[in-house]
C-alpha cells in the first residue's frame, strides 16, 4: 500500500526484488616488503590465498586497486591470513577491525538516504620474499638456513641493517617452515668515491627465536595458523614475549665458521651484486 505523498515509481524503487547491494567492509592492501623504515614495493601481488580465521567469505581481487575486499563479515575483530600458492612470499597473519556498515546495506537496499557509517577497514600488508622469489642477475641479497644444532628453526625473526638512499634502514623477515630466509637489499650501492670503489659492507644481523609456545603453534597449528599475528609490527615487549633474542655463528657456503668476536655476533658482509649464502648456527642458551 501506498504511503502517503508517496508514487508509484517511488515504492517500486524500494521493493523491487532485484534491488540487491553490496557493501565492503574489509579491503586487504597486499605489497612487496622492501626495507622496515621506507615504502613497499608498488606494484599489487594477485592470486594469493587472503582468508579471515573462522569465516567461509573469500574475497573479491580488484585489478584496478590490487586490494582483496570482503564484503559479508561481520563486524569485530579478525585475524587475515595470507599465503602465496607459488611459495614466493612468505606466509604472513594480521589482524584489523571489522566495522559494522550494514545500516549502509541496509538504506541502500531501501532507497533511502545513506546512513553516516565508518569506512571499511584497510590493512596494509607487507610480504617478505622466500627463498622460491627468482632474483635477477646483480640483485644484492643474503640467504640461508637457520639451524639450532641439528634441526632447522622455523619462525625465526631476522633483522639486517642496510641503507636506503644513504640512510639507515633495516629489513626484517621470518625463517621459513624449512628455516631457509632470504634478506633481498636492493638499496645497497657501491662506494664509489674511494679508489678503488667499495663494494662489499658491514652489516649487523640480530635473530630472536621463538619462544616455547610459539614454536609448540607453529609446528601443531601449521606455519600460518600458529604464526603471531602483526609479527613485523610488534612492540619490543610483545616481541620479548614471543620470542627470544640469540647468540650465533655464521657458516659460510664454502663451509667456513664465522664465530663470535669478544662475546659479540659476527658481523655479516654484504656484497654490492652478489647472492650470497651464510647459514645462522644458534648457540646454546646460558
Amino acid at each position: 500500500m501506498l504511503a502517503p505523498a508517496d508514487t508509484p515509481l517511488a515504492w517500486a524503487a524500494r521493493h523491487s526484488p532485484d534491488r540487491i547491494t553490496a557493501v565492503g567492509v574489509l579491503a586487504v592492501r597486499i605489497r612487496r616488503h622492501l626495507t622496515d623504515n621506507g615504502a613497499p614495493g608498488l606494484a599489487a601481488i594477485p592470486d594469493l590465498r587472503v582468508r579471515v580465521a573462522g569465516h567461509p567469505e573469500r574475497p573479491l581481487w580488484h585489478a584496478s586497486t590490487g586490494l582483496y575486499g570482503f564484503l559479508g563479515l561481520p563486524p569485530g575483530d579478525v585475524r587475515i591470513e595470507i599465503e602465496d600458492p607459488s611459495g614466493r612470499h612468505q606466509p604472513q597473519a594480521v589482524t584489523a577491525t571489522v566495522p559494522d556498515r550494514s545500516a549502509l546495506k541496509e538504506a541502500m537496499e531501501a532507497a533511502d538516504a545513506a546512513p553516516a557509517v565508518p569506512p571499511p577497514a584497510y590493512p596494509a600488508v607487507n610480504l617478505r620474499p622466500s627463498l622460491a622469489m627468482g632474483l635477477p642477475p646483480g640483485t644484492s641479497a643474503l640467504w640461508g638456513v637457520v639451524r639450532e644444532g641439528s634441526r632447522v628453526v622455523p619462525g625465526a625473526l631476522l633483522s639486517l641493517t642496510t641503507v636506503r638512499d644513504g640512510a639507515a634502514d633495516a629489513v626484517t623477515t621470518l625463517s621459513g617452515r624449512d628455516g631457509s630466509y632470504l634478506f633481498v637489499l636492493p638499496f645497497e650501492r657501491i662506494d664509489r668515491s674511494v679508489n678503488p670503489p667499495i663494494r662489499t659492507f658491514s652489516r649487523t644481523l640480530t635473530v630472536f627465536s621463538p619462544r616455547p609456545a610459539v614454536a609448540t603453534a607453529l609446528a601443531e597449528l601449521g606455519f600460518l595458523a600458529g604464526q603471531p599475528a602483526n609479527v613485523f609490527g610488534l612492540t619490543a615487549a610483545e616481541r620479548n614475549a614471543r620470542f627470544l633474542p640469540r647468540t650465533f655463528e655464521l657458516r659460510d657456503a664454502g663451509g667456513t665458521l664465522h664465530p663470535q668476536v669478544g662475546g659479540q655476533n659476527p658481523p655479516v658482509s654484504v656484497s654490492v651484486g652478489m647472492n650470497v649464502r651464510l647459514d645462522i648456527e644458534l648457540l646454546p642458551l646460558p
